[in-house]
């Protein structure tokens, strides 16, 4: 019985919060290890309460329905902005992939470990933030033993990029026999997601070997199928309405003598179809794009991981592990076709046959389209009618990514008592991305009769070819060329097959904006720890010392159309109309560390930690000295004291460097999504931090433990990539105040539609954004837990709770282009409108547990704070100023038997619907769980051994 209350201090709640001791359980007893706790370089350190660690074990994790790791870390309170859902309006193709963001200051600032070492981070980093992360989805869950979760700074331990903290993945070594086990969760609009793992373990006199394999498989999810996702125009303009379409609207091009140029708009055409295909009007036909969007992508993935401990005769321990991961998002979903950005080069003639056709059905325009000599098309290629390659469904793309880790260490003691360890650990992970677009040329010469005969990518058309003859085809953007709505289904009145669009004229017209990025890891450990015969009041002064050397890697290779050595396009920003070609690259750094640990026993109840690291990335990055002292003062047998400060440092990531990446934003002044083309720095400076946590443990031996513990962090010169809000809000007033020499006009393309030579907001086609040194920020929060557990004799029962209050995430201001931008305190804010994320000032979780025997019996209810969405009205579609709290909760039983476990779950029992928020998705993906009530059936079964 004692041993099934001690687990239910898990997952996301309590989770052993007095203590960073580890628990394992042996013929149903429990006992503690002997382990070195993140945070300590010490060999045999049995705890360090002076640092704030959380461990949560297998078991916990079983009696909370064995979550996810983006599940277990998004229900953490210390956690705020996790990507881990389908978001390809922010986090910019991260399908697939999971990643740990502690007190919300970004996942690169959190180191992530497997058994003490690092893992080489995701090829791809988070869009809007240029962030590389650890993609914890490649850890098979049946592997992991524990997870070691130290709140604070330990950049004096690990090094570079511990700034909020370490997530250690520990994996279960003591499994003898074999055992197989799966799960199946369902919810409304899913065909179900299953997980099924096997492991086998041997157990020998000196030696042993566990070996496990995982197997995940993620159904599609149409955002169609939650009816809160998808909302008219008037409830919310900014969930994926754009004003440019298909069909869209047409400038007619005439005699314009008051123009420079002689000739110019002399009115605009709505097309008559777009109501009929499931549009619209509002100025414009509005496009509903996020129709053709996924809640979930349908996702498959292969683990395993595999380890081999042995000691020797002489005392030596030897241990060797591997990893192999193979995530794939075989057909990510996306809008038919993506808006252009360079609206001049869509001319189409007055002699196109869609546009005498047009003139034909629809009399009334008849006049002013007969007065121009052709007309501009203002939309996008493919849209209400699909895209004719998929048989008029959305386009599609596919994410692979695949992970290999071998990492071995020898560990000995010397006759004098020191502890000798060295550690060499060798991780890589290759990803392909392929998304589509629409060619810049290719377009231009189909709407003047050159497709299929023509070149796409140069727009070169064979000499003596005619337009729409011979094999050449016209594109033809009226609504004539679409036979009924992709998404509601209704045949187009004005429909003519003979002016249709041909599917290989789509495949023409489209190609794949493709990479294949490389990160590679390559680390030499070494270290040396032991007890001094220095005596303090308390005891004999123990200590370490270590070095280490890694060499990390980064290599880009596009594809041959996304490659801007190659294809430059006609701007130089690629060939393709919206997204942005990259550079090829081939990087990679070194860099040297040593570093120190003291733990001084001042006194009998007073527990010091001392440390310190040296870091040298060479080059112009430079070097970094960060120290760290951290104390426990046990005042009585019921009440300690502890706390830490540090300094830690962060260079720059070889994919900040330089290269360039496109994201998709949408941009209010434009009304529409553009391209935003995010450039790396080569002058980027380290960013560096200094923090501290004080905090209280109290225990009164009779079944009641709380903590709580203040933290704060003060960053300089953090690495961020400049909003493109603040961009266009600077131009915007710069065109409004008739600045026209402005520098900030230097960061945006306009396409001068007017033909008029002056900026404007609605011509805005591409903005550029840099990787920069940014604002210091300033962040500091409460962390309350608490836990009381009665023994009812036959039975145990418990309450706990534990909550996360952030007092403030303050960021100075800073300039862009001489133009300043205002920082300020981004607690309580979505942060829509800069490079933070979601930042509630509450999250709690509060639950009850009853375990009886084999038996165990769990509520939770979990709480988010309200937040608001701090963008000017009509940055937000005048709609969404607050984003609500929501109280969920969720239901477990777990049977565990020796041979047999079972575990029933249902999450979010009262079926809530995440909060509205003025976004594409309709609700914030960073924040609340989407996917409303949630069932979940898990069994496992044990064969042989223990």
């Amino acid at each position: 019985m004692k041993l099934v209350t001690r687990l239910a201090f898990g997952a996301s709640t309590l989770a052993l919060c007095t203590t960073g001791t580890a628990f394992a359980q042996d013929d149903g007893v429990l006992r503690q290890e002997k382990v070195t706790v993140t945070g300590s370089a010490i060999a045999g350190t049995p705890e360090d309460a002076a640092l704030p660690v959380d461990v949560l074990t297998a078991g916990d994790l079983k009696l909370e329905g064995s979550p996810t790791i983006t599940e277990l870390i998004r229900n953490l309170g210390v956690s705020s902005g996790v990507d881990g859902q389908t978001n390809q309006f922010a986090s910019n193709g991260l399908e697939g992939t999971s990643n740990i963001n502690l007190r919300g200051l970004g996942p690169a600032r959190t180191l992530v470990l497997i058994n003490g070492r690092r893992q080489t981070v995701h090829p791809y980093a988070i869009g809007e933030q240029a962030q590389l992360f650890v993609d914890t989805n490649m850890i098979p869950s049946a592997a992991v033993g524990r997870i070691e979760v130290l709140k604070d700074g330990a950049a004096a331990i690990y090094g570079s990029d511990a700034i909020a903290g370490v997530v250690n993945f520990i994996t279960r070594d003591d499994l003898s026999g074999f055992e197989v086990g799966g799960d199946y969760s369902t919810f409304e609009g899913t065909d179900g997601d299953y997980n099924i793992n096997a492991a086998y373990g041997f157990q020998g006199d000196n030696w042993n070997w566990v070996t496990s394999v995982g197997y995940n498989k993620r159904s599609e999810v149409p955002l169609l199928e939650k009816d809160w996702a998808i909302l008219p125009f008037d409830e919310n303009p900014v969930g994926g309405w754009s004003s440019l379409s298909n069909p869209g609207y047409f400038v007619i091009l005439g005699a314009r003598p008051d123009l420079p140029s002689g000739t110019g708009p002399i009115g605009q055409v709505n097309d008559s179809g777009c109501t009929d295909l499931g549009g619209t009007e509002v100025g414009t036909c509005r496009f509903q794009f996020t129709q053709f969007d996924n809640l979930v992508e349908e996702e498959e993935r292969y683990q395993v991981f595999s380890e081999y401990n042995r000691t020797f005769g002489n005392g030596v321990d030897f241990h060797l592990e591997g990893l192999y991961g193979y995530s794939d998002v075989p057909e990510w979903k996306t809008s038919p076709s993506y808006p252009p950005q360079v609206l001049t080069s869509q001319l189409l003639l007055a002699s196109h046959p869609g546009y005498q056709q047009y003139i034909a059905d629809n009399p009334s325009a008849a006049p002013l389209m007969n007065a121009g000599f052709g007309a501009l098309y203002i939309g996008r290629t493919f849209g209400w009618g699909g895209f004719p390659a998929t048989n008029g469904g959305p386009q599609e793309g596919f994410r692979t990514y695949e992970s290999y880790r071998l990492a071995g260490d020898l560990t000995g003691e010397w006759s004098n008592g020191v502890t000798w360890n060295t550690a060499l650990s060798w991780s890589t992970t290759e990803g392909e991305r392929i998304t589509n677009d629409t060619y810049i040329n290719g377009l231009s010469i189909a709407l003047q009769g050159f497709g299929l005969c023509g070149d796409p990518n140069t727009g070169a058309v064979p000499a003596g070819a005619v337009p729409g003859q011979g094999g050449c085809e016209y594109y033809n953007p009226f609504s004539n060329s679409i036979p009924e709505g992709a998404i509601n289904g209704d045949a187009n009145p004005q429909y003519n097959a003979a002016l249709a669009n041909s599917a290989a004229l789509a495949d023409w017209m489209t190609d794949g904006v493709g990479t294949v990025v490389t990160t590679d890891l390559l680390v030499w450990d070494a270290s040396l720890s032991g007890v001094t015969n220095v005596q303090t009041s308390g005891g004999s002064v123990a200590w370490a010392a270590g070095a280490q050397i890694r060499r990390e890697g980064f290599e880009v290779d596009p594809n041959e159309v996304t490659d801007l050595t190659v294809n430059p396009g006609p701007g130089g920003t690629g060939p393709f109309s919206f997204l942005a070609g990259t550079t090829p690259a081939d990087r990679d750094q070194t860099i040297y560390a040593i570093f120190g640990e003291l733990q001084v026993p001042l006194f009998e109840n007073v527990d010091m930690q001392f440390a310190v690291r040296y870091e040298d990335y060479g080059g112009d990055v430079g070097s970094t000295f960060d120290p760290k002292v951290a104390g426990k003062w046990q005042v009585n047998d019921d009440f300690a004291l502890r706390g830490s400060a540090q300094t830690s440092f962060r260079g720059p990531t070889l994919n900040q460097l330089d290269g360039v990446a496109t994201t998709l934003q949408f941009v209010s002044a434009a009304s529409a999504f553009k391209a935003v083309d995010q450039f790396g720095n080569p002058e980027l400076s380290p960013e560096s931090a200094f923090s501290f946590n004080i905090g209280g443990i109290y225990d009164n031996q009779n079944g009641f433990t709380a903590s709580v513990d203040y933290y704060n962090f003060d960053f300089s010169d953090p690495i961020i990539v400049e909003d493109q809000a603040d961009i266009v809000g600077a131009a915007v007033a710069a065109i409004n105040a008739g600045d026209t020499e402005n520098p900030i006009f230097s960061r945006i393309t306009f396409t001068d539609n007017n033909n008029d030579g002056l900026n404007q907001a609605n011509e805005i086609a591409r903005i550029r954004t840099n990787v920069v040194n940014g604002p210091d920020i300033k962040t500091s929060g409460i962390d309350l837990r608490a836990e009381q557990i009665w023994d009812l004799g036959s039975s145990e029962f418990s309450l706990g709770g534990e909550a996360t209050y952030i007092i403030e995430y303050d960021v100075d201001d800073f300039e862009i282009e001489g133009v300043l931008i205002s920082g300020g305190d981004r607690v309580g804010q979505f942060n829509r409108s800069n490079f933070s994320r979601s930042l509630p000032q509450w999250k709690a979780n509060f639950y009850a547990n009853w375990a009886m025997g084999k038996h165990n019996v769990r509520g939770v209810m979990r709480h988010i704070d309200s937040y608001d969405d701090e963008r000017a009205p009509a940055a937000r579609g005048n709609v969404g100023a607050e984003i609500d709290s929501q109280t969920t909760f969720d239901a477990f039983y777990t049977y565990r038997a020796d041979a047999f476990d079972l575990g029933l779950s249902v999450v979010n029992v009262t079926d809530e619907d995440p909060p509205f928020a003025a976004f594409e998705l309709n609700y914030d993906p960073y924040t609340h769980n989407p996917f409303g009530r949630t069932f979940k059936i898990s069994v496992t079964t044990r064969f042989g051994g223990k």
